[in-house]
């Protein structure tokens, strides 16, 4: 099923990418599916990126990518730094209760008005289980009614009040299509924030818990090495904290002391 992706760029954001330490010509040498993801408004592998502080020193971190549209429909580049746990000051910022944190570290997406550069809007909050940051998108963006109406439409079968309920609160549903079971559900790391998956629940639930890590148990990423190439390397050290990145060439960054070189 073909959905319209409104955040697919034909084009890398080579003027943001450089604020990472990714200039053009490091961009074009990426793997052709981390720019494809990157594209499509997908959320990237890890990437080790170098950010100049404009004091004579230069952060290297990793982290992931995104492609993402601010209020106005522009095209922004969101970034999800690796962090050893979700982050204090995020958490009072987004007003996450005790239960609710607990719901986002079990997988749950969750629905929740949250202010956003100064306007309360309502939201859909995920985990990233690699980055320990906290997606969110507006709910009117994922556009889930419509999502549903195209499933019932290609797949010629109808959805009941319940499971449309429980989808609309960003639960996953199980469905029978040409007698096969298939699991559909809002997924904020997908480009359209909706994931069909062949299978029951249960393996809805295990492929949203699988990270890259235990697939990969040496944790790697992608790195720019001194051969001038983009190779997979260990890049996230275990005492990694969250730090602030602006990727707007127009704002400046107010960066936190005790960062490290």
């Amino acid at each position: 099923m073909e959905i319209p992706n409104k955040n697919q760029q034909d084009t890398l954001p080579y003027e943001k990418l450089a604020l990472l330490g990714i200039d053009r010509e490091k961009a074009d040498m990426l793997p052709q599916d981390v720019k494809q993801k990157l594209m499509q408004g997908e959320v990237t592998p890890l990437l080790q990126v170098s950010i100049d502080t404009g004091n004579g020193m230069v952060i290297s971190l990793p982290l992931k990518l995104q492609l993402a549209a601010d209020k106005d429909g522009n095209p922004t580049l969101v970034a999800y730094p690796v962090q050893r746990e979700l982050s204090v000051d995020r958490n009072n910022e987004l007003r996450l209760s005790q239960q609710e944190l607990d719901a986002l570290r079990r997988g749950d997406v969750l629905q929740k008005a949250i202010d956003i550069n100064g306007e309360k809007t309502q939201q859909y909050l995920q985990l990233d289980p690699e980055t320990k940051s906290i997606i969110h998108r507006r709910i009117t963006e994922v556009q889930i009614e419509q999502k549903l109406k195209d499933m019932e439409k290609v797949n010629d079968i109808e959805l009941g009040s319940q499971q449309k309920q429980q989808a609309r609160e960003g639960k996953p549903v199980e469905l029978s299509v040409g007698g096969e079971k298939v699991s559909v559900g809002i997924d904020l790391k997908e480009p359209q924030g909706f994931k069909v998956v062949k299978g029951d629940l249960k393996e809805w639930e295990r492929q949203q818990k699988l990270r890259y890590d235990e697939q990969h148990p040496e944790y790697l990423g992608l790195v720019m090495t001194d051969k001038n190439r983009w190779e997979y390397q260990k890049v996230v050290e275990h005492d990694s904290k969250e730090r602030a990145i602006s990727l707007d060439p127009t704002q400046k960054e107010e960066r936190k002391s005790g960062l490290k070189r």
